[in-house]
């Protein structure tokens, strides 16, 4: 965990510092009216088909409750890890789009040239504007974005991995990945199974789709936890709680509403991804119903 956390420490560093590099860049190029220029082109049915990327900014995040039972003091330093993780992206998402729209508008960062389809990478594109494609301070600040795309699939995958470990420890899926690595001490197996199943998932070409429906996990995650919260409390008020959510209960409800709202924009953005993503609960309830579920060994199960 030690060496895991020091390596996304470096690499988060790093993507900051590229992010708040390219805002010094281009900030001294801003000018208002190009965020006045066409601004609302689309109404308010363009900001709810915004609802999905919106959430993607701030996917990953809940990575870190899975870290909890290592956790040094959970109630501040878990409370401590989302609060500044959820300011410094907010603070970036700021910034970074005050700066890249204001060096040229919001058509400029998404559109190549007139007429040609929307760009994935409007930050290079902005970039492009102030010191053109072939500049060294454009390659250096493609070079250090990856550290960005690095901070975030480690995170995933070291939160992944702690996922796919428990479920193998209670008997959810196949016990193999419930082993922890007589050597390493690490749930090797269950990293070595979300590696398989990352490489498989960037050679489909697809990613657009699976953060798509990646995006509709951690939003069904999101209702489960809050209704969860709120029946724990009720029906256990005496449990042990290293760590207890704060401004209870508002938060979980405020979280459980922006939830709800975000599913139903999924859905009716996404009906296809939103068809193949139930139909993958699904199969997962009838795998827990049916081979899980029934067998001594869940049964005697217990966890906390």
């Amino acid at each position: 965990m030690k060496a895991a956390a020091t390596f996304e420490l470096i690499v988060t560093v790093l993507a900051v510092f590229e992010l708040l590099l390219f805002t010094g860049i281009t900030l001294p190029h801003f000018k208002m009216e190009h965020l006045q220029e066409n601004a609302f082109p689309f109404g308010w049915k363009g900001v709810w088909a915004s609802i999905p990327f919106a959430i993607w900014f701030f996917l990953g995040l809940e990575g870190v409750a899975n870290v909890a039972e290592e956790t040094i003091n959970p109630q501040r330093n878990v409370l401590l890890g989302f609060g500044s993780a959820l300011a410094t992206l907010v603070l970036l998402c700021v910034l970074v789009f005050i700066s890249s729209i204001g060096v040229g508008g919001w058509e400029a960062i998404v559109y190549p040239s007139p007429g040609a389809p929307p760009s994935d990478s409007p930050l290079p594109l902005a970039l492009a504007k102030i010191a053109g494609p072939g500049t060294l301070v454009y390659h250096l600040l493609i070079t250090i974005g990856l550290m960005g795309l690095v901070a975030s699939f480690h995170g995933i995958i070291l939160a992944a991995s702690r996922a796919t470990y428990e479920f193998g420890r209670v008997g959810y899926i196949p016990r193999v990945f419930g082993k922890i690595h007589n050597r390493f001490k690490t749930p090797a197996n269950a990293l070595l199974a979300n590696m398989v199943i990352g490489i498989i998932a960037l050679l489909t070409g697809k990613t657009d789709d699976i953060i798509t429906i990646s995006v509709f996990g951690a939003i069904t995650l999101y209702i489960f936890s809050m209704i969860t919260v709120m029946a724990l409390r009720k029906k256990e008020p005496g449990l042990t709680r290293p760590f207890r959510v704060p401004f209870y209960p508002w938060f979980p409800v405020l979280a459980l509403i922006i939830a709800a709202i975000s599913l139903i924009a999924m859905v009716t953005l996404n009906i296809k991804l939103a068809l193949i993503y139930f139909s993958i609960l699904a199969l997962s309830y009838i795998w827990f119903h049916f081979f899980v579920k029934r067998t001594p060994d869940a049964e005697q199960t217990n966890y906390s």
